[in-house]
């Protein structure tokens, strides 16, 4: 059987496991990976170098698997091999949900829906194959299980392969992060880690773009939280208090597509941010404008400090404060000239900007038991399984609550999960090694198939490469201060993050639409000439 009809058949076996991230049924995912590596020779001869591990506390008790291929010349080196196993929900499906898992049926069924002109362009091309999972990412663990077994044969290298396969990436990355402690133990047992490998598809970067691409970095993400407290006033008299319902609205315009904070490093630029959430957080009817309201961001970053996120958020918020007070102050005076209105007005009021962190000391300085409370808190939020983020709103409220000047306030946080952006490190001798290897790749790839691949900074898809080492020089602690429920519902490795630095690289096959349900691998690159490109490095890399 040739190698495109072994990824072929995994992927099948594969993309039929719903493991829709959050949810138990990504360890079915793990179950069937482990059951294909067990058909393996090698492993079936070498049945502990395959293992499953369980995600400490993790609330939906998912694990993630590992395969070790030992090459036949002894040494410490490895070059892992990663990629997410979870998947999107399907909702937008539609009438084609039942067969979503399912991608040759799906092919052939999915111009049932209403498709773009470029979809239906690769659809009657023949050389795509549409269906959730197939490009992000099972396809990326089909082709590295494949490529084990076919190096399993001989093992004809120096050093050691090892194959990660995680969970939660679409969530929380928490898969990735339940994994760091193992490969810190790893390179505690002296291992070298020369280089990391994450199979995610490249991406167009516009309709009819076709170029291939490998990508040695990764954008980063952080999620700025505004916290807006208002001051309570009956509808019949809104001069009388601030509803932060227009606090928050004003936030969101001044963030939502704001191209000033996008980030930028030479010729890339990351997309500006967007609203992820907005709400107040008013339960129950009444004529009482909300006191809370807050709103969170998907902001990128590529090479800026957390000072300068910091910098720029803390301005925001108080061009936001001051526009909404000003609102409020002309239309008290329009509206009393108008009507001659004899209604009150609380326009004595100061913006009052403060962190999370800054909030959080103050509230503990006044009160030694807080800690204990808001642990306590968190543990009832977390049997009630809310998530993370949600979990996150409440600390701040909680917190707010205890401290002693209760006025109107924006409060700035960060809301979990956090990503740093991670680059490439051309001073550093492990990494150039590998970007020489790169280099002779894309050589080999353009004399035998004559196709160009583009080396790019920063793949601009958020990545579990983020989770590759960390930058000495990056105050870490000023984004984790900030970060409320960090170490109760969410935990960062700084740590041991800071103690690896591993040379990585996304390069996958080529694939569009991923979390659509034009979903889609191109076949001729990902399945004819990817695997050999990947033959060729892991070769060179492991002579």
């Amino acid at each position: 059987m040739m190698m495109r009809d072994k990824i072929f058949k995994t992927l099948d076996r594969l993309v039929k496991i719903p493991s829709i991230s959050g949810t138990e049924k990504e360890n079915l995912a793990v179950d069937e990976i482990y059951n294909i590596l067990m058909d393996i020779d090698y492993f079936k001869n070498n049945k502990s170098n395959v293992k499953v591990h369980n995600i400490e506390g993790d609330m939906h008790n998912r694990c993630f698997l590992t395969a070790l291929l030992e090459g036949k010349k002894p040494s410490k080196d490895i070059i892992i091999l990663t990629g997410h196993l979870d998947v999107v929900d399907i909702d937008e499906f539609g009438i084609l949900k039942n067969i979503a898992f399912d991608y040759k049926e799906y092919t052939k069924r999915v111009s049932d829906l209403v498709l773009d002109q470029d979809s239906k362009k690769d659809l009657y091309s023949n050389e795509w194959i549409f269906g959730r999972g197939t490009a992000d990412m099972k396809y990326g663990l089909a082709l590295y299980i494949e490529l084990i077994r076919e190096l399993s044969k001989d093992r004809d290298f120096k050093g050691n392969i090892l194959f990660l396969a995680v969970p939660g990436e679409e969530s929380n990355s928490e898969g990735m992060l339940g994994a760091i402690p193992y490969l810190s133990k790893l390179k505690e047992d002296g291992y070298n880690f020369k280089s990391l490998f994450l199979s995610e598809c490249c991406i167009p970067k516009y309709e009819g773009d076709d170029a291939k691409r490998i990508y040695i970095g990764s954008v980063g993400k952080i999620m700025p939280t505004f916290f807006c407290v208002g001051k309570a006033t009956h509808v019949g008299n809104p001069f009388g208090g601030v509803n932060p319902n227009l606090l928050v609205s004003e936030i969101n315009r001044l963030m939502e597509y704001n191209v000033e904070l996008s980030d930028k490093y030479e010729k890339d630029i990351t997309p500006p941010p967007v609203c992820l959430k907005q709400s107040d957080l008013k339960e129950l009817y009444s004529v009482q404008n909300p006191v809370y309201a807050y709103s969170y961001y998907n902001l990128l970053t590529i090479q800026k400090t957390p000072e300068e996120i910091m910098e720029n958020l803390k301005d925001i918020a108080r061009k936001a404060f001051y526009n909404t007070l000003k609102i409020i102050k002309e239309n008290y005076k329009k509206y009393k000239a108008i009507y001659e209105s004899k209604l009150e007005a609380d326009l004595d009021i100061e913006p009052k900007i403060i962190t999370f962190e800054e909030l959080y000391k103050e509230v503990l300085k006044e009160n030694k038991d807080f800690e204990k409370y808001i642990e306590t808190a968190i543990e009832k939020w977390k049997e009630e399984k809310l998530d993370n983020q949600t979990i996150g709103i409440k600390i701040i409220k909680e917190t707010f609550e205890h401290y002693k000047y209760q006025q109107p306030m924006i409060i700035i946080a960060y809301n979990v999960p956090y990503y740093p952006h991670r680059y490439f490190d051309s001073e550093n001798p492990k990494y150039t090694n590998l970007l020489n290897s790169l280099d002779n790749m894309g050589i080999y790839a353009k004399e035998k198939y004559n196709v160009n691949i583009e080396k790019e900074n920063f793949f601009m898809g958020i990545s579990d490469l983020s989770y590759t080492g960390l930058d000495e020089k990056f105050n870490i602690e000023s984004i984790c201060g900030n970060m409320p429920g960090l170490g109760y519902t969410y935990k960062f490795p700084e740590k041991e993050l800071k103690k690896f630095d591993i040379p990585s690289v996304v390069f996958g096959g080529f694939g569009k639409d991923f979390h659509k349900y034009t979903e889609r691998l191109d076949i001729p690159y990902s399945m004819d000439i990817v695997p050999e490109l990947y033959m060729y490095i892991l070769k060179e890399m492991l002579q």
